[in-house]
């Protein structure tokens, strides 16, 4: 074998597999993690606190341990992650008028001001992402993403939190 053919194979395997769904999934996937985490950190959230403001935005006041469950986080890591967000004004903790031995997490105005900003920094990242595709192949690309996730996870929702998004990665 000459040094030539070995290179040629060599660099037939690389392009081979840099073009593999898998990998550039991978590589998509990391670079897509970085800039979002960057997005939320700019207004002063992590990945999982603009999911939790989420949450409240959508489903209204919420028991800690629901939350905790909807985010599949621990309760202790849950308090963590609400701590910095009641210090800064954005939930609020408060005893269930229904049962006194539960606190509700709700939203608060502030709250729902700066999910927005963040959400619009998100939406603004996600546009810079997919902007080589037309609506309609966004529209094909998430859905054949859910597709995937659906199978890999058989349906469950907490695939995809952005737990790993807080994870700084170089």
């Amino acid at each position: 074998m000459t040094p030539d053919s070995s290179a040629t194979r060599a660099s037939a395997l690389l392009d081979e597999h840099r073009n593999s769904p898998g990998l550039m999934l991978a590589l998509l996937g990391h670079e897509a993690m970085r800039r979002l985490r960057d997005a939320h950190t700019a207004h002063g959230l992590t990945p999982r606190q603009f999911h939790i403001l989420g949450l409240l935005f959508d489903r209204g006041p919420l028991a800690q341990t629901a939350l905790a469950a909807e985010t599949d986080s621990a309760a202790s890591v849950l308090v963590t992650l609400l701590n910095p967000l009641e210090a800064d004004g954005l939930v609020a903790r408060t005893r269930d008028p229904h049962d006194r031995r539960r606190h509700l997490v709700v939203l608060t105005d502030a709250g729902r001001q700066r999910l927005r900003a963040a959400s619009a920094a998100q939406q603004e990242v996600e546009d810079e992402l997919f902007r080589s595709l037309n609506h309609s192949r966004r529209l094909q690309l998430a859905s054949l993403l859910a597709l995937v996730r659906d199978d890999l996870t058989g349906g469950d929702e907490h695939c995809g939190t952005p737990a790993s998004l807080d994870r700084k990665t170089p």
